[in-house]
């Protein structure tokens, strides 16, 4: 297990560690932990980032994980390294709607 020093986590409400208990429910981990790999300061083998975004995908409502991440942020996590961990069909086309509507509104559409 290795921490990123030097990046500071954010200070977890009790509502969003309740919404990230969700994905824990076999794992030896805390929300702030679980909060932290995704966020790439804490590294581990086991469970590592792509498992864990993968995760909260798949245990938790789009609309409760919004509350704690940005959907663009999200966005930049949504690689092929999770894509391929994440079981339902449904969940991974409506990830990369969601990241191609939100790239196009980043994309200047002037000539």
């Amino acid at each position: 297990m290795k921490y990123n020093r030097g990046m500071q986590g954010r200070k977890l409400t009790e509502e969003q560690k309740s919404i990230l208990r969700q994905c824990l429910w076999d794992l030896n981990l805390i929300p702030e932990d679980f909060l932290d790999i995704i966020e790439g300061r804490l590294e581990r083998k086991l469970p590592d980032r792509a498992f864990c975004v993968a995760r909260l995908l798949w245990s938790v409502n789009w609309f409760k994980i919004v509350e704690i991440f940005p959907p663009k942020y999200l966005c930049t996590l949504w690689n092929d390294e999770v894509k391929k961990r994440v079981r339902s069909r449904e969940i991974r086309e409506g990830m990369d709607f969601v990241c191609r509507v939100l790239r196009k509104d980043t994309v200047s559409t002037s000539g």
